[in-house]
Parts: structure tokens; sequence; C-alpha cells
């Protein structure tokens, strides 16, 4: 089974196409189907290539230089899906072959996947926390009770203060956005529902939050909207309703199955469609249309429950993703 799937991409690559393998490199070439999709003219050359070599299937442009790669053993990736797209596999073998790689990951040890740095790469600008941030202990008890009532391990989890008052900072508890272990913006939350708007944040768009708590031997990543619903089941979070690019690829270099879980107001569709547009499993828990969030569940339900039900709730059917938020949002 574990070469089925590399086969398939082979099989699909070559499907209504001349190509040519090079009997020396292994490289199966032909037209690319990716420069046009990045500003490019039609390749009319050959001048792109695929090759599978020690569990790796290698795609690689020479005219506008698009590369991906898909490894044995690992979830097939956003980029890898949209390059997919444009060699002809409609949505349903997409979706099949998602699942076929999640199944091969289950078949396999970590010990025959192929030990090669991640192909997305991200960086991001430092910004400051807000001056004289100071982190919170046993100074704020109504910091930490607020924290406590909402369902987040303190232990866990770094949280600041601050006394500034600029943007109502000294009404708001200071969660820190970090990103491979270093602490690169914030999102601050007014624990007082008269202060307006409820999060002042400073981070780039296309952050990821709490990319770095995830278990590298988990089989699923849970994406959710907010950093409170993250943090209260450790999911990860793209902080609004949107979910770009490079949002997606942050997630899908994480290797695992990803869940979304979008909140239960009209807003949360935009979430669901940025999943089935990346080809992602979509959870429909029982709880969602009595509360607005995970935290909220959490907060009522409770930690293991809340989770369960995102996990019996998982639906990765197209059209039946698309049925039950055409009902739930109606």
């Amino acid at each position: 089974m574990l070469g089925e799937l590399c086969n398939k991409i082979t099989e699909i690559w070559q499907t209504g196409r001349k190509t040519k393998l090079s009997p020396t490199s292994g490289w199966i070439s032909g037209n690319a189907v990716c420069c046009t999709h990045n500003g490019e003219s039609a390749d009319t050359r050959g001048r792109a290539g695929i090759k599978v070599e020690d569990m790796v299937l290698s795609y690689h442009c020479f005219n506008c230089h698009y590369v991906a790669s898909y490894r044995v053993g690992q979830h097939l990736s956003y980029k890898f899906r949209k390059l997919l797209a444009w060699m002809g596999a409609d949505d349903n073998t997409v979706r099949k072959m998602v699942i076929d790689a999640i199944r091969i990951k289950d078949l396999i040890g970590p010990e025959h996947v192929a030990d090669k740095p991640d192909e997305v790469q991200h960086d991001f600008t430092a910004r400051s926390l807000p001056e004289d941030s100071v982190k919170l202990g046993s100074d704020r008890p109504d910091l930490t009770d607020y924290l406590i009532k909402r369902g987040i391990d303190l232990a866990r989890y770094d949280f600041y203060y601050t006394e500034q008052t600029s943007y109502n900072l000294h009404r708001r508890i200071i969660v820190p956005c970090a990103w491979q272990n270093k602490i690169i913006g914030y999102t601050a939350r007014a624990t007082d529902d008269t202060v307006k708007p409820k999060y002042h944040s400073n981070y780039e768009n296309s952050y990821v939050f709490n990319t770095d708590k995830q278990l590298p031997d988990s089989k699923f990543v849970i994406v959710c909207e907010g950093a409170f619903d993250a943090m209260s089941i450790d999911a990860v979070a793209v902080m609004g309703n949107n979910c770009s690019e490079t949002q997606a690829d942050i997630i899908d270099s994480l290797k695992r199955e990803v869940i979304v879980v979008a909140d239960g107001d009209k807003a949360g569709k935009k979430l669901i469609s940025a999943a089935l547009e990346y080809g992602w499993s979509v959870s429909f828990p029982v709880w969602q249309e009595k509360y607005k969030d995970i935290n909220d569940a959490v907060v009522n339900l409770g930690r293991l429950f809340t989770l369960k039900s995102i996990l019996d709730g998982t639906e990765t059917s197209k059209l039946k993703i698309e049925l039950r938020s055409k009902k739930l949002y109606s």
C-alpha cells in the first residue's frame, strides 16, 4: 500500500499530457501545470517534472519555481493538494488521497519516514509585549480567577498584565503569541465586558496561535478561531474566521489530520469554507447550536466531553460538510 499513493499521483501527472522519463535522473518531465497560477506564461517546453525517491515524491517547476513534495507516512499538504487540482484531479479524488495518506501514516512507524526538513519555512517579525508588562502570578487573583473560570490551565500557559492605560491595557489579560518558543506578539483580552473592543492585538496577520504546544505524536490538530478556544483544548487558532494560504501551510506543516471547529455564529461559515478549500475535515459537535464556541463548551461541559464530542462530530465528506454547514447557519 505504501507505494500506491505515489503511483496514483504519477498516473495523474502523466494522464492527458506528453511526458518523458529520464533514465539517469528518474524525473518524469512534462509541461508545468503551475505557471499560469503563479503569474507566469504557460509552459510549452516540458520544464516541470516529478520523481519518486527514498519514499518521497517531488514536483519541481524550472519555469516559475513552484516546488511541492509528499513524503510517505505524512499528511498530504495543502500546497501539494493544490498541485493535484492543477494536474486535473477532481475534489473527490484529492480528498480520497488525503484520507489514504492518513491511513498510510497509521500503518508505518516514524523510523520509516524520510528525515528531511519541512518544505514550508516561516519567519515572523517579533513585536514586543506592551510596556511594563509583568508575568501573571499570585499577585493578581482577580486575573487568575478569571482564567480559571474560563477553563484555562495556568500551569501550561503564561500570561501577563500591565498598568498602561492606552487601549485599556490595564483592564486586559495579555496572552503572548509564541513562534518557535519566541514571543513575536500578543493579544490582550478585556476582563470587563464594558471594555470595547474585546481584544487588542499586535501580531502578523499570517500567524497561527499555539503551534508550539502541539504534541509531536498527535494524529490530528484541531483548528479554531480564538486563542481562548485553542488554550481550552490545546488546539491551534487562526485568530479570526478567515484562514490564509500562509496559515494553511503552517497548519499542514504539522503533518497530521486537520479538524476545523468554527464558531456557531454566522461568521463561522467563512472558516468552514476555508476548510473545504484546503481539503480539511470539519467537526459539528453536538453542543454547537447551544454554546457559541469551544471555550464556552469547556466551561459548561468540561474539557474531556468537549474534546470527545469534537472527534465524534467530525465529517470528511465535502457534501456532508456543506449540508451540515447550511443547516447550522440557516
